[in-house]
């Protein structure tokens, strides 16, 4: 499977001395609407209690020469008992019926550089932070034009530490589907390699409400949810999470995902779905088939050795892979929709081991 890197990358990266995003920029979501390449990007400024992570926009006309706004575009919120006051990161963008969706983790506390540096916002009592108020948990913004934005709320459970959040680009089976990786603890902690995260399909009536609210549920606010896939090389062992938007083929749902090792060393894979029903896995590749090799890909103040794509462009037969790397930079790489499609197909899954409810069950 070949991927060519783009001659100019790194794309995008720290700007500094800038008001915002000296720190980084990274994990970029980007939509294609036939004219504009349009990026939602993370990045940030500050340290400590001073530093906010946001997202930013940039565009572009030829998919490689992006353009950045010098201002904001998704802040964290203003709402100091807010889901996303301390952090808005990782965007993944669905078109959906016309309008521009963008699925983006948040964490009520700035976990990253203010929790870890001791700061603790005014309102945590005891000063001592609670479970919810240090995880990441994932909102739903929309646009039409990418001048103006409205946030829709958080879509996952207040419950569980959620990210990598995709929506399909259509319903399936009348309702919206959509990509999550959800752990009932810090993905950062050491419990991850002994239960390893796994990707989960989740399915919705609308696009705000993933879980049961009811109050007298004995699984109030666990989504309507199954489990996809979860680690099975050695290369995936710390935990899988969905990339970017799951493309529609003939031949099903292709899509990427990556993989954290014990190294903490990122990789990414594919995956071929049912299109009917996304449950059913038709093909997966057993090795990467994209991982860090340039010099800003496996060295960075963050974290060396990350490839992490948050999106995949159609256009034509060509797809765009954007991607950040060592939580530093954004860079992209193109390959052939008919050669990604041919390589994945190389590997049906025959025996597919993973635990949802049977068909009958389904709600």
């Amino acid at each position: 499977m070949h991927f060519k890197r783009y001659a100019g990358n790194p794309i995008l990266g720290p700007m500094p001395g800038s008001p915002w995003g000296a720190n980084e920029a990274r994990n970029p979501g980007v939509v294609f609407d036939g004219k504009t390449f349009h990026m939602v990007f993370t990045a940030s400024s500050g340290a400590g209690a001073d530093c906010r992570i946001a997202l930013g926009y940039a565009s572009s006309s030829d998919g490689f020469r992006f353009e950045r706004r010098p201002q904001v575009f998704i802040p964290p919120s203003s709402n100091e008992g807010a889901f996303d006051w301390g952090d808005a990161e990782d965007p993944r963008i669905t078109t959906i019926d016309g309008r521009h969706y963008i699925a983006y983790a948040g964490r009520a506390v700035n976990q990253v550089r203010g929790l870890a540096q001791g700061y603790i916002p005014k309102n945590i009592p005891n000063r001592h932070p609670t479970w919810t108020q240090v995880f990441r948990r994932v909102g739903l913004a929309v646009t039409d034009d990418f001048q103006t934005v409205e946030k829709l709320g958080p879509i996952t459970s207040e419950f569980l530490c959620d990210a990598n959040v995709a929506l399909f680009p259509e319903r399936i089976g009348g309702r919206y589907a959509m990509l999550h990786r959800p752990t009932p603890f810090l993905p950062g902690n050491h419990g991850c390699q002994y239960s390893p995260a796994g990707i989960f399909l989740a399915f919705s009536g609308n696009l705000l409400k993933w879980f049961d609210n009811d109050d007298n549920a004995v699984n109030r606010e666990v989504p309507d949810d199954y489990m996809l896939i979860r680690p099975e090389q050695r290369w995936e062992e710390q935990k899988v999470g969905g990339s970017g938007v799951p493309i529609r083929t003939d031949a099903g749902w292709l899509m990427m995902y990556h993989a954290k090792d014990r190294a903490h060393k990122y990789r990414i894979g594919l995956l071929l779905l049912d299109l009917e029903d996304p449950l059913k896995v038709l093909a997966r590749t057993p090795e990467p088939v994209f991982e860090p090799e340039s010099d800003f890909e496996k060295s960075g103040r963050y974290k060396g050795g990350c490839v992490f794509p948050c999106a995949n462009v159609v256009v034509g037969d060509e797809v765009f892979i954007y991607y950040g790397a060592s939580d530093e930079f954004i860079g992209v790489a193109t390959t052939s929709l008919r050669d990604m499609l041919a390589y994945v197909q190389r590997f049906p899954v025959r025996n597919q081991a993973f635990f949802y409810r049977a068909p009958g069950e389904r709600s």
